[in-house]
């Protein structure tokens, strides 16, 4: 886990050597500058955590620093430090964005307090942005009781302390994204910010945008510069998914940012340090985009250096009671209901349907459910599966094509939302520009939309 990093700016020797050295101590990293030329030489080619700056520096003050930096980093906190301390100045600084105003001498017990405050609020913010990015899901991807989602469990526990990006393959439905938050929330991590964008259907203008951020005036409409994904995510997680999907112009930009642990903001000709974990996700076959030149191969050998892949849910059904009894009171909870069971047709019925949208489609099926039944338990009638398709698994032995069970898989799909194509895509994951194509490409005649 990467320390915090502290630039301390004071042009007396044995002051800064004094203050980087207990912070060191504690489990901070720290670049120290004597003058404000070259502490905004390094916070341009840096990443900061916190700022510790003496107010009066051989070439001007650090209220001359403290704008140009917040411009640059909005969220980094600044602490002025003086030996001629007055209430007016103290008020200037705090006006000007300073979050401490501190007379000299300050005790380095003191100092090392009021710095990890600062980075605790600091995380807490972080995150506070990203609940309102998403609402998370639960965080078990384990439940069940078979064989293959207890070496997805034993596999997932093994690569926690690594930090080598993870790649989890998946049909649409499976819990890509809750299996990626457990990583983070068990991780060495968990106290950083854990940022989610999924890439399908984006244009690669708002893509770019949105994990690299942009200066002001970069395109327009762009009135004021943004952080990207990238920056809200430094020192935590960053979930990408379906990274299948993402345009082949952002893939050599995300590749450098992986290796190089740099980036640059559009519009921006510097580069900024960032320190991610990538977590990355897909339903589609990377090895055979590869093959096609679809999905760059440097860059698919950079995300998959760890592996995951979550079961669907026909090749586990053992699973399938113990996940619909969890989400049975999970939808009771939130609708102030007393417990309702399924009864044993119900378990048999949900068991033999092929589930092509797996965890998501389950929930979907008892939440209907429970709508419309008020009794105490649901029968199979309940479930609403009645004259649906069973998936055609293959019997043993018999050879299908990779094509063909996309196409029976994206028809059962379209077949439960009525033909809406729009709806359709959700459920798939995919962007419906990319659902048409694939209709178009497999010889699947389009409903309503």
């Amino acid at each position: 886990m990467p320390k915090p990093k502290i630039l301390i700016i004071e042009d007396d020797p044995a002051v800064r050597h004094g203050m980087a050295a207990f912070l060191r101590a504690n489990e901070l990293e720290v670049d120290e500058s004597e003058t404000c030329q070259r502490a905004t030489e390094l916070f341009r080619s840096g990443s900061y955590d916190v700022v510790v700056a003496d107010y009066s520096l051989p070439d001007g003050t650090s209220l001359d620093l403290l704008p140009q930096f917040k411009r640059l980093s909005e969220d980094t906190p600044f602490i002025i430090l003086t030996a001629h301390g007055s209430i007016d100045l103290a008020v200037r600084a705090i006006k000007e964005g300073a979050e401490q105003f501190l007379t000299k001498p300050v005790e380095s017990k003191a100092l090392l307090v009021l710095v990890k405050r600062l980075l605790q609020q600091q995380r807490l913010r972080k995150k506070q942005e990203v609940a309102t990015r998403e609402q998370a899901g639960p965080l078990d991807p384990f439940r069940g009781v078979s064989a293959g989602i207890r070496r997805l469990e034993e596999q997932a526990r093994l690569m926690l302390e690594w930090d080598s990006p993870v790649l989890i393959l998946g049909e649409t439905g499976a819990g890509k994204g809750i299996l990626a938050r457990w990583i983070h929330a068990q991780g060495p991590r968990r106290e950083e910010a854990f940022v989610n964008l999924n890439c399908a259907g984006l244009t690669r203008e708002l893509l770019e945008s949105e994990l690299f951020g942009h200066e002001r005036g970069a395109f327009t409409g762009a009135v004021a510069a943004k952080q990207g994904l990238l920056e809200v995510g430094h020192r935590g997680i960053v979930f990408l998914d379906e990274i299948g999907d993402m345009d082949p112009a952002i893939q050599p930009k995300l590749l450098k940012a992986l290796e190089e642990k740099t980036f640059r903001r559009l519009g921006d000709v510097r580069d900024r340090v960032v320190d991610i974990r990538l977590i990355a996700s897909t339903n589609l076959d990377l090895e055979d985009m590869v093959r096609a030149k679809k999905f760059r191969d440097d860059l698919y050998y950079r995300v998959s250096t760890l592996t995951l892949r979550i079961p669907p849910l026909r090749e586990r059904p053992e699973d399938i009671p113990v996940l619909a009894a969890n989400i049975l009171k999970g939808v009771c909870n939130r609708m102030g209901r007393a417990e309702v069971r399924l009864s044993p047709r119900a378990e048999a019925a949900l068991r033999d349907y092929g589930w092509p949208g797996n965890i998501r489609e389950l929930a979907n099926v008892l939440e209907r459910a429970m709508i419309l039944q008020k009794g105490e338990s649901l029968d199979a009638p309940d479930l609403g599966l009645d004259g649906r398709r069973t998936l055609q698994v293959p019997a043993e032995g018999e050879m299908v094509t990779l094509k063909e069970m996309e196409k029976l898989h994206i028809e059962r799909v379209l077949q439960r939302s009525g033909g809406n194509v729009a709806e359709a895509a959700q459920v798939l994951g995919l962007a419906r520009r990319t659902l048409y194509d694939r209709l178009k490409l497999l010889g699947i005649p389009t409903g309503k939309d």
